[in-house]
């Protein structure tokens, strides 16, 4: 009995002691934030380590009256509960148009403190972000003689002006002085317009080549060959360059190396040895109608492919937030994808386009040979409206603080609101000849230009009134560039001239 007791007494203590240690435990767990008890060491899966945190916190979020001091962590079975669906907030138009003013601003303005490309920035606003005149006098600091005339466009980077000539030359001249600091032979003449990015000069040349030059020496790292003449002047951007051909063809090339990305039209779908097709694709006032951009623009979505031989092209593209916008002698622009480019949404014009087309916040600009200026929404290939004039436009508009500058073909410099294409006052540019080719350059309440009649006009963008203006001894075809130090523009008489 003595044992059985013992052993009685033995079993009774040792219930009474499970027992406490259940309370104790009990207690322990119980005196846990609650937040431990939620966070149950999580196992090894063998799979790729992720940070999961973020989804974590989002299906925390999305349960129902959650507990304010529970935060899920990864692997946490709060994650086992079906999350409620998300969707993403639907965009007002309002908000949807202050998205992409915001993102095209962002990219104009990335390029301050330079000029590296025509009309300054991948944009083609041909705002310099230089609040005062550069030039207030019209007097001319210093002149570089180049070998043949001038109708590149100047590039200015970190105290070097770079310029090609017909002479077949690539120069870089001291922003200072003027002096040469190098000159590098290409194939034949060099009309476009030369732009830096990533170290590299890239610009075309009419031996039919693309060439990426370093832009310290001079010395040429890569060229890339095209079907026929290249005249577009290239636009820079994040590391890759897009230029435009005569053979009817906009090439993505990888900046350092050469390397082509893509191009329209896809090779299987351009035809060699395109001729001119305006007035053959396109009918007269075609622009006239929206729906018919439009239709036009739904179509070459289905197809892939442009309606027609693009004929030559020999604007500039500008870009816009993943997006570069081209314009083709056969009257239309493109919109293409910057990743593949694929097209996104096409304009049809009733004339040709020479000019190239620039992006200020929300809307693409252009003018064209149907005697009229386009305003087109940027997301959707929408006319928002357009503006007559008496002749053609020629040359690439630029814009700033609501105002849009294109010069027209009747010899007069418009100055048209953003926002309605209202007319706010007209220049008369005195050429003696109906094409204008330099298109303007903005700085301050200022802005300067070329013209056939050899001079260099600076007017007030408040009035259009012509401050000064500097005679030169031949045309002006190029386009100035702005620096703090001056406005720096070639001629046909073969001089870059730094004016101040």
């Amino acid at each position: 009995m003595t044992t059985a007791l013992k052993t009685t007494r033995h079993a009774t203590f040792g219930l009474m002691s499970l027992s406490l240690g259940f309370v104790l435990l009990s207690s322990i767990i119980n005196s846990q934030p609650a937040a431990s008890q939620q966070k149950p060491v999580s196992k090894p899966t063998g799979k790729m380590v992720t940070d999961r945190s973020r989804e974590s916190q989002k299906k925390s979020a999305a349960l129902p009256a959650p507990k304010p001091q529970a935060q899920a962590g990864a692997g946490s079975s709060v994650g086992a509960v079906p999350p409620a669906k998300e969707t993403a907030p639907k965009l007002t138009a309002a908000e949807a148009t202050a998205d992409a003013t915001k993102a095209a601003q962002g990219i104009a303005s990335h390029y301050r403190g330079g000029w590296q490309m025509f009309l300054h920035n991948p944009c083609h606003t041909g705002n310099s972000y230089i609040d005062m005149p550069p030039a207030s006098q019209g007097r001319i600091k210093w002149t570089f003689p180049a070998e043949g005339p001038i109708d590149s466009s100047p590039a200015i980077y970190k105290g070097a002006i770079y310029f090609g000539s017909d002479d077949g030359h690539v120069y870089a001249v001291d922003e200072q002085n003027g002096k040469l600091l190098w000159r590098s032979k290409l194939g034949d003449k060099v009309k476009s317009s030369p732009a830096i990015g990533d170290g590299m000069l890239i610009v075309g040349c009419e031996d039919k080549k693309i060439y990426g030059l370093n832009n310290r020496d001079g010395k040429v790292i890569w060229s890339f060959e095209t079907k026929d003449r290249v005249s577009s002047s290239p636009a820079v951007h994040e590391g890759v360059a897009y230029v435009g051909g005569w053979d009817g063809n906009l090439y993505a090339l990888d900046a350092k190396s050469g390397q082509l990305r893509w191009q329209f039209p896809r090779a299987a779908e351009s035809s060699s040895g395109a001729q001119d097709g305006a007035g053959t694709a396109v009918g007269e006032g075609a622009g006239n109608d929206p729906a018919v951009a439009n239709a036009n623009a739904a179509s070459s979505n289905t197809q892939g492919i442009p309606q027609s031989s693009l004929g030559r092209i020999t604007s500039s593209p500008c870009i816009a937030p993943g997006m570069v916008i081209v314009t083709a002698h056969n009257g239309n622009v493109y919109a293409l994808s910057t990743r593949d480019g694929k097209l996104v949404w096409q304009f049809r014009t009733g004339g040709k386009l020479m000019a190239s087309p620039m992006v200020l916040d929300h809307l693409v600009y252009f003018g064209s040979w149907d005697h009229a200026f386009y305003a087109v929404d940027l997301a959707t290939g929408k006319q928002k409206w357009k503006t007559g004039a008496a002749e053609s436009f020629s040359i690439a508009a630029t814009g700033t603080g609501g105002k849009i500058f294109a010069a027209n073909d009747d010899l007069k410099l418009y100055c048209l609101d953003a926002r309605s294409g209202k007319v706010l006052w007209k220049t008369p540019i005195n050429s003696p000849v109906p094409l204008l080719s330099s298109s303007p350059a903005i700085a301050g309440n200022m802005l300067y230009c070329g013209s056939p009649d050899a001079n260099v006009y600076a007017i007030d963008i408040r009035n259009g009134a012509i401050k000064w203006k500097l005679k030169t001894q031949r045309p002006i075809v190029s386009s100035p560039a702005l620096t703090s130090g001056g406005v720096c523009i070639g001629s046909q008489d073969g001089n870059l001239y730094l004016i101040n």
